[in-house]
């Protein structure tokens, strides 16, 4: 049985490949981050290596031990540590690439068929992506890469031409909701306010779901967000300091922080041509529908251009106190928005 939710085709159409014996070799699967990518992923190596009547199984010896990620012929390769300083690094390196090449040169150890899952193809260096090229133009029997990316952009034309391309959308709310109501919660309401937040992400609404500490965060981000909005511009820049502080520790926390502001700009838009319905922050709506109340939707639109631009800006590691000190003199002042 296939565990992935909400790609229904993307899974019909590999199911049949199975089933028909044309599996490709290679694969690209992009998608926004959580959107469940990995998911499918690790049904693709349930269903190669399954030995069941109806692949992926789920229940047979194969299926498990790679759920249990214990597989010995199906790997994921990601970003890996810095054995000096703890953090993880910025790319997926050619010694990695190397390894697992040294890898697939072999005949699978136990199933039918060696998978590797690259987790983040776009942090592959060039020299990395040249390299498993070759490995993707004469690809060895048995043999089944995927990769994962969150934009084809930034995958080499090179590598996209050899693989066969999956594109994963965000999941509708309802689908979501549903899904953690029957697995995962007993709180209808929970469930339905976590789909709306999720944006399309499965994955991101399964951990919410199952990790009230998540939310909890989220709402102190989201009261921090409301208090910058309404102070003065001496307490924004302050929040930028502490912010760009952050980033130099832990920019993926950061960049999330960053990504609520987008979010809440964007409901205000939304409130602003009369759809709250629409709200992916429905514990906010108050401070929501007083900020509408008192910025213009030219105003909302231009945030929400700036606040993508402070992303962009910080991705290509651009000073991040710099940027984020921009961003506050972008954000329009919202009075009395806590009255």
């Amino acid at each position: 049985m296939w565990k992935t939710v909400g790609h229904d085709k993307a899974v019909s159409a590999l199911s049949q490949a199975l089933t028909d014996n044309r599996m490709s070799h290679a694969f690209l699967i992009t998608g926004t981050s959580r959107v469940g990518k990995m998911s499918l992923a690790m049904d693709m190596a349930r269903a190669l290596n399954c030995v069941g009547d109806d692949p992926p199984c789920g229940i047979c010896g194969q299926c498990r031990r790679v759920t249990d990620e214990l597989h010995p012929d199906v790997r994921v390769i990601g970003l890996e540590k810095d054995s000096d300083t703890g953090r993880l690094r910025t790319v997926i390196s050619i010694d990695q690439v190397r390894e697992v090449q040294r890898d697939v040169s072999l005949k699978p150890y136990e199933g039918k068929y060696r998978v590797v899952i690259f987790d983040g193809a776009e942090n592959l260096r060039e020299e990395a992506a040249n390299s498993l090229l070759k490995t993707l133009e004469e690809p060895p029997d048995q043999v089944v890469i995927i990769l994962l990316a969150l934009d084809v952009a930034n995958v080499l034309p090179t590598i996209l031409s050899r693989c066969r391309r999956i594109d994963l959308r965000p999941i509708g709310a309802v689908i979501i909701a549903d899904h953690l109501y029957r697995l995962y919660t007993t709180d209808r309401q929970l469930a339905e306010e976590v789909a709306r937040m999720s944006r399309g992400r499965i994955g991101w609404a399964i951990q919410a779901t199952q990790e009230p500490e998540m939310l909890e965060a989220i709402s102190d981000r989201l009261d921090a967000i409301e208090q910058t909005v309404a102070s003065s511009l001496e307490a924004r820049f302050e929040y930028a300091e502490q912010l760009a502080r952050r980033f130099a520790q832990d920019r993926a926390e950061v960049l999330e922080e960053l990504d609520l502001w987008l979010g809440w700009w964007r409901d205000v838009m939304v409130i602003s041509q009369g759809e709250p319905e629409l709200v992916w922050n429905v514990s906010r709506l108050s401070a929501l529908q007083s900020t509408s109340a008192s910025t213009s939707l030219s105003q909302a639109a231009a945030t929400v251009k700036a606040v993508q631009r402070a992303i962009d800006l910080l991705q290509r590691n651009v000073n991040s106190r710099l940027t984020i000190e921009e961003l506050m003199l972008a954000v329009p002042n919202v009075v009395n928005l806590r009255s």
